[in-house]
């Protein structure tokens, strides 16, 4: 049956789970068991799929993407989602093996190399748009995200879990805010999007504590990510924090306090933020404390009374809100600037007078070069992070009269940025970080060429 939500955000979403290794973590909240990788369960629903087939990359591609056909979805624009730990932390080696066997499954072809893989998904019918790792703080330095850039990689999910260093250290996560603050500098320079996850409840913090901590996420310059995993923390079996709850040294907030706390985050979070999930997918048998069903609905119905709306992407996102019955005006363009980690982002976005969004563009002006480009630029650096159609995906190749996707409006966002990247900052040339099988999107249709991994276009 084919479930009309998996598509509704204009791609359709592949998710890919690696072999169980190792993890430089110690956190004490976190999963560990030796037949599924770290911060998962035996089974949980990617690593039951993965099992199948002995976590091999390209069988479990070609399987999602034969379920997808199936179910009668459209696989040409592909959001590849690496899980599994911390995965720029397993070997090198296994790493580019385990992208290249990604995209060999997508393009259905063995190519030599993972460059050879990668450009021929740029024509390939399942094309990746979008790829997605998940990675500690402390492990995205300039190394990893060399390799990220290799690997095609266009959005990157920190574990941050929280903003303070006394409960870093007190459950033993290895890092502290000043890794937080860096890996988020370094991702925007490169032109990434980054996502936070967020753990509410964790040991040491109290629900006034995490809502200070999660408005500092978006007026403290220093953070102000892309998009937010709201993880409120649950006692996991076999876990440090497991025996901790069994001997009364933490207790997990109830479920009316942890339902208030995520309504009142999610009342504060800006219009260019994201809030993808509200509950880890861990399966309710393994969670012996704290939340074990879904927020999602209980949140809205919670905010609904209150008279209170999410502003996030995802709650005004075209497609979500017409399957839900809204009604939806003319799309008019609307821009949002604000500082974050260094430079200045402008939120550009079509939306109807109700806030429904149609499309976004987040386009960042910085004084330096993009770091694996350098040469000289005159003026600033204009960078484009991310380029969004929202509504139900429509092939490439299609057209559909009630759908915002190939309507002309993300060439509408490419020419306003454009615009004001020259004009207001004498911008000479545009910097855009985009997915393999998206680069032809640019080519052909707005005069950008590839130079190392990203589209460039002279001003």
């Amino acid at each position: 049956m084919r479930k009309f939500a998996r598509t509704i955000s204009g791609v359709t979403p592949l998710a890919v789970m690696t072999a169980p290794m190792k993890c430089p973590g110690r956190c004490l909240y976190c999963p560990t068991y030796e037949n599924a990788p770290h911060s998962y369960t035996p089974e949980s629903p990617a690593v039951l799929r993965a099992k199948r087939f002995d976590y091999n990359a390209r069988q479990q591609v070609e399987a999602r993407l034969g379920t997808f056909a199936e179910m009668g979805h459209p696989t040409d624009k592909i959001e590849l989602i690496i899980m599994g730990g911390t995965f720029l932390a397993q070997p090198v080696d296994y790493q580019y093996r385990f992208i290249k066997e990604c995209y060999d499954g997508l393009n259905g072809a063995t190519a030599a190399s993972l460059e050879e893989a990668k450009r021929l998904n740029e024509t390939a019918p399942n094309r990746c748009t979008g790829l997605c790792i998940e990675t500690r703080p402390d492990w995205c330095g300039e190394a990893e995200i060399a390799r990220m850039l290799e690997f095609g990689t266009t959005r990157v999910e920190l574990g941050v879990q929280t903003l303070d260093d006394n409960i870093y250290r007190l459950v033993r996560r290895g890092h502290g805010v000043a890794e937080v603050v860096k890996a988020t500098a370094l991702l925007h320079e490169y032109g990434f999007k980054v996502y936070y996850h967020w753990m509410p409840g964790l040991p040491g913090s109290t629900p006034e504590k995490d809502l200070a901590m999660s408005q500092q996420l978006f007026t403290d310059e220093h953070f102000k990510p892309d998009g937010l995993k709201l993880y409120p923390t649950m006692v996991v079996e076999g876990t440090e924090l497991e025996r901790w709850y069994k001997e009364g040294r933490y207790r997990p907030y109830d479920d009316e306090t942890m339902i208030n706390l995520t309504v009142s985050i999610k009342s504060l979070v800006p219009k260019y933020v994201r809030i993808s999930r509200v509950l880890r997918d861990i399966p309710s048998k393994f969670i012996v404390g704290g939340l074990k069903d879904s927020l999602r609905d209980i949140v809205r119905e919670r905010m609904k009374q209150q008279g209170i709306e999410c502003r996030c992407i995802r709650c005004r996102e075209y497609g979500h809100r017409t399957y839900a019955g809204w009604e939806t005006g003319e799309p008019r363009l609307v821009r949002l600037d604000y500082n974050a980690a260094g430079g200045k982002e402008i939120f550009l976005s079509f939306e109807d007078d109700k806030e429904t969004l149609f499309g976004l563009l987040r386009l960042r002006i910085q004084s330096g070069p993009v770091p694996a480009l350098g040469g000289e630029v005159n003026g600033g650096e204009a960078v484009i992070r991310e380029l969004h159609i929202f509504g139900p995906e429509v092939p490439l190749t299609a057209k559909d009269s009630s759908a915002a996707q190939h309507k002309g409006l993300g060439k509408a966002l490419l020419q306003e940025a454009e615009r004001i990247a020259k004009v207001e900052f004498n911008a000479g040339r545009m910097v855009i970080l985009s997915g393999t099988g998206a680069k032809e999107y640019y080519r052909v249709g707005a005069g950008y060429t590839s130079q190392g991994d990203y589209m460039v276009k002279s001003l």
